[in-house]
C-alpha cells in the first residue's frame, strides 16, 4: 500500500489543471496545516505580508529546522509529507494566505486556519486540529455541551475568505489583524474571482470546525462551496448544533474515517458519503493522516463496513447520554483543572513530569465533585465491560488485540489528553478502584 507521499512523488509535477483537485490533496493540505508556517513568512522579501507566498517557499524554514509540528503524537512522517509537496510543482505553486494561528488558554482558545490558492481556480481552506496543548485538549471535550470559541471563528473565518468572491465590494481588509499572530492578506494572484470554487476541510477537530463553518454559511456563500472534508473529525451534540443545518451540507461532504477510529466517532453524525480508509498503523494511532493509505492516486479504501471499534464508539456514547448538561461542565473543567494544576502547557510537558504530574493529580482527584468521580468511574466499568464484549466475540484474536484496545483505548477516553498522559490518567484509575474497596489513598 501506497502512502502521501508516494502519492506527492508519483503526481508531483503533474499541476492541478492536468489533474483536478481530489481526495488525496485534501488529506495533504489539512496536513501541512499543522505546521507552524509563521517563520517561513520572515523569510519572505517586504513587510506586511504583502509578498506572494507560494508553498515552495516553505522549504528553506524546512530544512533550517523552523517549522514546528503542532500535533500531539509524534512526527509519524509528516515532515517528510510537507517537505516532498513544497518541492513539488503540484503543490509548490500553491499560494498561501489568510494564516491565523491564535492560542489562548484563558479562553480555553486553540485555533488555527490556513488558505491554499490555485491561481483563481479554486482555494482550499484547511482548518488545524488539536495541536499538542492541554488547552487544545479541553476545547475538544467542551463540543460536548457547548459552541467552542474556535467553531465560532471557524465559521468568521470561512465567510471573510468567501466573501469578496461573492461580493467584490467587500472590504479587503480582513477582521482577522485585529488578533491575528500570524496573517497573510490575498496577494496579488489570488484577487476576487466570480469563478473561484471553494473546499473546506479538516482533521480532527478540523473537521468539526470544517463543518461547523459550512453548514452556516448563508445561501450564496455556501453556493461557491464544492466540497467539505471532514477527516476523522468528531460531530455534534444535538444541544450545540441542528441535525437539520448538517442536512444542508450533507451532499457537500466527504467524511473519511480510518478502520479504527475513536476521535471520528465523537457525537457522530451521519453523512451520506462516509468512507472507511486503510492506515499503515494500528489501533489510535490510525488516526493521524500522515500513515492513510494511497491507491492508485486515490485513498486506499477498506472492505469495512464499519470501523472496527464500535464497542469503544458505544463507551463514548454512553457517557455522553449518562451525563447531565451540567454535569458535562464540571467534569470537563474538574478535569482539566487537575491537569492544569501540574503546571505543563502541553502533552508533552505533561508526560516529561511523570510521577510528580501523577502525584499532584491524584491530590486534585480528593477534591473533585460527587458527578465527576462517578463519571471517571463509569467510564471505566463502561470500557472493560465493552472490552470484555470484544473479547468474547472476537476469539481468535483474544489478548492482544484487547490488551491493545484497553492500552489505546480506554486511557485515552478518561485522560482526554492522549496517550503520552496515560500515566497520569491511570493514577486516577487506581484511586477509584482503591475508593471502591473502601481503602481510600495513602
Amino acid at each position: 500500500m501506497d502512502g502521501l507521499k508516494d502519492y506527492i512523488e508519483w503526481l508531483g509535477g503533474v499541476d492541478f489543471s492536468a489533474k483536478p483537485f481530489g481526495e488525496v490533496d485534501a488529506v495533504i493540505l489539512c496536513l501541512i496545516s499543522y505546521f507552524d508556517l509563521g517563520p517561513a513568512e520572515a523569510d519572505l522579501p517586504g513587510e506586511d505580508g504583502q509578498a506572494p507566498f507560494y508553498l515552495r517557499d516553505c522549504l528553506k524554514a524546512i530544512d533550517a529546522g523552523k517549522l514546528k509540528l503542532r500535533i500531539t503524537g509524534g512526527e509519524d512522517g509528516n515532515l517528510g509529507v510537507f517537505k516532498a509537496a513544497a518541492q513539488s510543482e503540484r503543490f509548490g505553486s500553491l499560494a498561501i494566505s489568510n494564516y491565523v494561528d491564535r492560542l489562548e488558554p484563558e479562553n480555553d482558545l486553540q485555533f488555527s486556519a490556513v488558505t491554499f490558492s490555485f491561481g483563481s481556480e479554486w482555494s482550499f481552506i484547511a482548518f488545524r486540529g488539536t495541536d499538542n496543548t492541554l488547552v487544545g485538549w479541553k476545547e475538544d471535550l467542551k463540543i460536548a455541551y457547548t459552541q467552542t470559541e474556535a467553531q465560532k471563528l471557524a465559521l468568521s473565518y470561512a465567510v471573510d475568505a468567501i466573501l469578496p468572491d461573492v461580493r467584490p465590494d467587500a472590504a479587503e481588509k480582513s477582521r482577522w489583524q485585529s488578533f491575528r499572530k500570524v496573517f497573510f492578506r490575498r496577494s496579488a494572484q489570488e484577487k476576487q474571482s466570480p469563478a473561484r470554487r471553494w473546499y473546506i476541510g479538516g482533521h480532527s477537530k478540523g473537521g468539526n470546525l470544517a463543518l461547523f463553518a459550512a453548514c452556516q454559511l448563508e445561501g450564496a456563500l455556501l453556493d461557491r462551496v464544492e466540497r467539505v472534508f471532514n477527516l476523522d473529525g468528531p460531530g455534534f451534540a444535538p444541544e450545540v448544533v441542528d441535525e437539520a443545518l448538517l442536512k444542508r451540507i450533507d451532499a457537500k461532504t466527504v467524511r473519511i474515517i480510518p478502520e479504527y477510529s475513536i476521535i471520528g466517532r465523537i457525537l457522530e453524525n451521519s453523512m451520506s458519503d462516509t468512507r472507511i480508509i486503510k492506515s499503515s498503523n494500528e489501533g489510535f494511532m490510525q488516526h493521524s493522516i500522515a500513515s492513510w493509505g494511497v491507491d492508485h492516486g486515490r485513498l486506499a479504501m477498506s472492505e469495512l463496513a464499519e470501523p472496527k471499534d464500535r464497542w469503544l464508539n458505544e463507551t463514548i456514547k454512553k457517557w455522553v447520554s449518562a451525563m447531565s448538561f451540567d454535569d458535562r461542565v464540571v467534569f470537563i473543567d474538574e478535569l482539566f483543572g487537575a491537569l492544569e494544576a501540574t503546571g505543563a502547557k502541553t502533552v508533552d510537558e505533561l508526560a516529561a513530569k511523570g510521577k510528580e504530574a501523577a502525584e499532584i493529580i491524584s491530590k486534585q482527584y480528593k477534591g473533585f465533585s460527587e458527578p465527576t468521580r462517578r463519571t471517571l468511574g463509569d467510564l471505566q466499568s463502561a470500557a472493560i465491560e465493552s472490552a470484555l464484549k470484544k473479547l468474547l466475540s472476537e476469539k481468535d484474536t483474544v489478548l492482544d488485540s484487547t490488551k491493545k484496545v484497553i492500552a489505546d483505548g480506554t486511557k485515552k477516553v478518561i485522560s482526554g489528553i492522549g496517550s503520552k498522559a496515560a500515566e497520569a490518567a491511570e493514577t486516577i484509575m487506581v484511586q477509584i478502584q482503591l475508593q471502591k474497596k473502601g481503602k481510600g489513598a495513602e
